[in-house]
Protein backbone atom coordinates (compact mmCIF):
# COMPACT_ATOMS: atom_id res chain seq x y z
CA UNK A 1 0.00 0.00 0.00
CA UNK A 2 1.16 3.52 -0.81
CA UNK A 3 1.58 5.95 2.08
CA UNK A 4 1.08 9.63 1.25
CA UNK A 5 2.23 12.36 3.62
CA UNK A 6 0.39 15.64 3.22
CA UNK A 7 -2.67 17.68 4.12
CA UNK A 8 -5.81 17.48 1.99
CA UNK A 9 -5.96 21.23 1.25
CA UNK A 10 -2.52 21.25 -0.38
CA UNK A 11 -2.77 21.63 -4.15
CA UNK A 12 0.22 19.34 -4.64
CA UNK A 13 -1.20 16.68 -2.34
CA UNK A 14 -4.53 16.86 -4.19
CA UNK A 15 -2.76 15.85 -7.40
CA UNK A 16 -1.43 12.68 -5.78
CA UNK A 17 -4.70 11.75 -4.07
CA UNK A 18 -6.64 12.26 -7.30
CA UNK A 19 -4.12 10.14 -9.19
CA UNK A 20 -4.28 7.26 -6.71
CA UNK A 21 -8.06 7.21 -6.76
CA UNK A 22 -8.18 7.46 -10.54
CA UNK A 23 -5.86 4.45 -10.71
CA UNK A 24 -7.64 2.48 -7.96
CA UNK A 25 -4.25 2.28 -6.26
CA UNK A 26 -4.62 1.49 -2.54
CA UNK A 27 -3.21 4.19 -0.29
CA UNK A 28 -3.32 5.69 3.15
CA UNK A 29 -2.68 9.33 3.97
CA UNK A 30 -0.83 10.81 6.94
CA UNK A 31 -1.54 14.44 7.86
CA UNK A 32 1.61 16.54 7.47
CA UNK A 33 2.45 20.12 6.62
CA UNK A 34 0.67 23.34 7.51
CA UNK A 35 -1.20 23.13 10.80
CA UNK A 36 -0.15 19.48 11.21
CA UNK A 37 3.58 20.18 11.32
CA UNK A 38 5.84 17.10 11.13
CA UNK A 39 7.78 18.42 8.12
CA UNK A 40 10.64 19.61 10.33
CA UNK A 41 10.84 16.36 12.27
CA UNK A 42 14.00 14.35 11.75
CA UNK A 43 12.07 11.34 10.46
CA UNK A 44 10.29 13.45 7.85
CA UNK A 45 13.47 15.21 6.76
CA UNK A 46 15.06 11.82 6.18
CA UNK A 47 12.29 11.20 3.64
CA UNK A 48 12.36 14.67 2.10
CA UNK A 49 15.23 16.98 3.07
CA UNK A 50 13.24 19.93 1.71
CA UNK A 51 10.57 19.54 4.39
CA UNK A 52 7.71 19.75 1.88
CA UNK A 53 4.64 17.68 1.09
CA UNK A 54 3.70 15.45 -0.61
CA UNK A 55 5.99 12.51 -0.01
CA UNK A 56 5.07 8.93 -0.86
CA UNK A 57 6.40 5.59 0.31
CA UNK A 58 5.55 2.80 -2.10
CA UNK A 59 6.82 -0.45 -0.58
CA UNK A 60 10.00 1.25 0.60
CA UNK A 61 10.44 3.50 -2.43
CA UNK A 62 10.42 7.15 -1.33
CA UNK A 63 9.55 9.95 -3.74
CA UNK A 64 8.85 13.65 -3.33
CA UNK A 65 7.68 16.44 -5.68
CA UNK A 66 4.08 16.12 -6.80
CA UNK A 67 4.45 15.95 -10.59
CA UNK A 68 7.15 13.25 -10.53
CA UNK A 69 4.92 11.31 -8.12
CA UNK A 70 2.01 11.58 -10.56
CA UNK A 71 4.25 10.40 -13.41
CA UNK A 72 5.58 7.48 -11.39
CA UNK A 73 2.13 6.29 -10.32
CA UNK A 74 0.69 6.59 -13.82
CA UNK A 75 3.63 4.68 -15.28
CA UNK A 76 3.31 1.92 -12.68
CA UNK A 77 -0.46 1.51 -12.85
CA UNK A 78 -1.61 2.94 -16.20
CA UNK A 79 1.10 2.64 -18.84
CA UNK A 80 -0.56 3.25 -22.18
CA UNK A 81 -3.57 5.12 -20.78
CA UNK A 82 -2.95 7.83 -18.18
CA UNK A 83 0.76 7.47 -18.96
CA UNK A 84 1.15 7.70 -22.76
CA UNK A 85 3.12 4.82 -24.25
CA UNK A 86 4.34 6.79 -27.27
CA UNK A 87 7.49 8.73 -26.43
CA UNK A 88 6.38 11.90 -28.23
CA UNK A 89 2.94 11.88 -26.64
CA UNK A 90 4.58 11.35 -23.29
CA UNK A 91 6.91 14.30 -23.88
CA UNK A 92 3.96 16.56 -24.72
CA UNK A 93 2.08 15.40 -21.61
CA UNK A 94 5.14 16.18 -19.48
CA UNK A 95 5.46 19.54 -21.21
CA UNK A 96 2.00 20.56 -20.00
CA UNK A 97 2.64 19.17 -16.51
CA UNK A 98 5.82 21.21 -16.21
CA UNK A 99 4.06 24.28 -17.64
CA UNK A 100 1.59 24.07 -14.78
CA UNK A 101 4.39 24.03 -12.23
CA UNK A 102 6.62 26.68 -13.78
CA UNK A 103 4.04 29.07 -15.25
CA UNK A 104 0.68 28.74 -13.49
CA UNK A 105 1.73 27.93 -9.93
CA UNK A 106 3.94 31.01 -9.40
CA UNK A 107 1.11 33.28 -10.59
CA UNK A 108 -1.47 31.61 -8.34
CA UNK A 109 0.65 31.95 -5.22
CA UNK A 110 0.20 35.65 -4.47
CA UNK A 111 -3.60 35.91 -4.84
CA UNK A 112 -4.15 32.57 -3.11
CA UNK A 113 -2.06 33.47 -0.07
CA UNK A 114 -3.52 36.97 0.07
CA UNK A 115 -7.20 36.30 -0.59
CA UNK A 116 -7.69 32.80 0.82
CA UNK A 117 -5.02 32.39 3.46
CA UNK A 118 -5.16 36.13 4.32
CA UNK A 119 -1.40 36.30 4.72
CA UNK A 120 -0.42 39.90 5.59
CA UNK A 121 2.56 39.85 3.22
CA UNK A 122 0.35 39.08 0.21
CA UNK A 123 -2.35 41.73 0.47
CA UNK A 124 -1.20 44.31 -2.07
CA UNK A 125 -4.19 44.86 -4.38
CA UNK A 126 -2.00 45.95 -7.27
CA UNK A 127 0.00 42.73 -7.19
CA UNK A 128 -3.17 40.66 -6.93
CA UNK A 129 -4.63 42.39 -9.98
CA UNK A 130 -1.37 41.98 -11.89
CA UNK A 131 -1.32 38.25 -11.14
CA UNK A 132 -4.94 38.01 -12.32
CA UNK A 133 -4.03 39.78 -15.56
CA UNK A 134 -1.11 37.43 -16.21
CA UNK A 135 -3.21 34.37 -15.39
CA UNK A 136 -5.72 35.40 -18.04
CA UNK A 137 -2.90 35.55 -20.57
CA UNK A 138 -1.70 32.12 -19.51
CA UNK A 139 -5.15 30.56 -19.67
CA UNK A 140 -5.63 31.94 -23.17
CA UNK A 141 -2.81 29.58 -24.18
CA UNK A 142 -4.52 26.57 -22.62
CA UNK A 143 -7.90 27.58 -24.04
CA UNK A 144 -6.47 27.67 -27.56
CA UNK A 145 -4.89 24.25 -27.07
CA UNK A 146 -8.22 22.78 -25.91
CA UNK A 147 -10.16 24.11 -28.92
CA UNK A 148 -10.25 20.74 -30.69
CA UNK A 149 -10.02 18.26 -27.82
CA UNK A 150 -11.91 17.48 -24.59
CA UNK A 151 -8.75 16.70 -22.59
CA UNK A 152 -5.21 18.04 -22.75
CA UNK A 153 -3.90 15.10 -24.77
CA UNK A 154 -7.01 14.34 -26.82
CA UNK A 155 -10.11 12.27 -26.17
CA UNK A 156 -9.12 10.73 -22.85
CA UNK A 157 -7.83 11.75 -19.45
CA UNK A 158 -4.06 11.46 -19.03
CA UNK A 159 -1.51 12.48 -16.43
CA UNK A 160 -1.27 15.87 -18.18
CA UNK A 161 -4.76 16.80 -16.98
CA UNK A 162 -4.08 16.15 -13.31
CA UNK A 163 -1.70 18.98 -12.34
CA UNK A 164 -3.44 21.41 -14.69
CA UNK A 165 -6.90 20.45 -13.46
CA UNK A 166 -6.02 20.86 -9.79
CA UNK A 167 -4.40 24.25 -10.43
CA UNK A 168 -7.27 25.43 -12.62
CA UNK A 169 -9.84 24.59 -9.94
CA UNK A 170 -7.93 26.93 -7.64
CA UNK A 171 -7.82 29.65 -10.30
CA UNK A 172 -11.54 29.34 -11.02
CA UNK A 173 -12.41 29.71 -7.36
CA UNK A 174 -10.22 32.66 -6.46
CA UNK A 175 -12.11 35.97 -6.13
CA UNK A 176 -10.16 37.62 -8.96
CA UNK A 177 -11.03 38.87 -12.43
CA UNK A 178 -11.18 36.05 -14.98
CA UNK A 179 -11.91 36.26 -18.66
CA UNK A 180 -14.26 33.72 -20.20
CA UNK A 181 -12.51 30.73 -21.74
CA UNK A 182 -15.15 28.39 -23.10
CA UNK A 183 -12.75 25.56 -23.92
CA UNK A 184 -11.24 25.62 -20.44
CA UNK A 185 -14.77 25.58 -19.00
CA UNK A 186 -15.72 22.54 -21.09
CA UNK A 187 -12.54 20.75 -20.07
CA UNK A 188 -13.19 21.43 -16.40
CA UNK A 189 -16.72 20.09 -16.79
CA UNK A 190 -15.21 16.91 -18.23
CA UNK A 191 -12.85 16.65 -15.26
CA UNK A 192 -15.75 17.05 -12.86
CA UNK A 193 -17.35 13.96 -14.38
CA UNK A 194 -14.56 12.00 -12.67
CA UNK A 195 -15.48 11.00 -9.13
CA UNK A 196 -11.83 11.13 -8.08
CA UNK A 197 -11.61 14.79 -9.11
CA UNK A 198 -14.78 15.66 -7.22
CA UNK A 199 -13.57 13.78 -4.16
CA UNK A 200 -10.10 15.26 -3.87
CA UNK A 201 -10.04 18.56 -5.76
CA UNK A 202 -13.50 20.10 -6.15
CA UNK A 203 -13.79 21.66 -2.69
CA UNK A 204 -13.93 25.22 -1.37
CA UNK A 205 -10.47 26.77 -1.20
CA UNK A 206 -8.81 26.65 2.20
Amino acid sequence: MITIWGRINSLNVMKVLWTCDELDAPFRRVDAGGEYGKVDDIDFRLMNPNGRVPVINDDGFLLWESNPIVRYLCYKYALGTLYPADVRSRAVAEQWMDWQQTTIDPLLEYPYLGLVRRHPDYRDEGQIQHAAFLLNQVYAVLDAHLADRPYVMGNDLTMADIPLGAATWRWQNLPIRREEFSNVESWMEALQSHESFRKHVAHPLA
